[in-house]
């Protein structure tokens, strides 16, 4: 087994049309290096959740880029998405709340937004914030 880093990159504009492309790199990338994970279909929920959330919090009045990194080393995945926002790294709650009850009594107290952190963890076994050179973003990790 090969333990020295394998990175791929992608730069994609910071437009909603950039989404799938992007997470079909990442996909595919992640399947060419043996992942047998990004063969189930909420692998690719997860990364394009992480891709919006960077197109969705970059407010900038010019375009900008999603840079986006797939890493394998030895048996662990890394995918990195970065996006130019200026704001600081995002902190992630160390534990999660429970997800609402649905009922037919209750379905309108369920919020519309605010579940990506919770469809990208139920794929990824780690997921922390990152930073690097001014730009922060997501870093996902899983074993396999």
């Amino acid at each position: 087994m090969n333990d020295e880093p394998r990175v791929a990159s992608l730069d994609v504009p910071s437009r909603i049309e950039s989404v799938r492309p992007a997470a079909a790199f990442c996909v595919d990338t992640a399947r060419r290096q043996g992942v047998a994970a990004a063969d189930h279909p909420l692998f690719e929920v997860a990364v394009v959740e992480a891709l919006n959330n960077a197109l969705m919090h970059n407010q900038r009045e010019a375009e900008g880029v999603i840079h986006c990194e797939v890493e394998v080393a030895g048996r662990s995945l890394k995918i990195r998405v970065f996006d130019e926002s200026a704001r600081s790294p995002v902190t992630f709650p160390s534990g999660a709340a429970s997800w609402p009850d649905p009922s037919l009594d209750s379905w309108e107290t369920i919020p519309e937004r605010g579940y990506g952190l919770y469809l990208i963890q139920a794929v990824f076994s780690d997921v922390r914030p990152v930073s690097r050179n001014g730009h922060h973003g997501v870093e996902m990790e899983l074993s396999f």
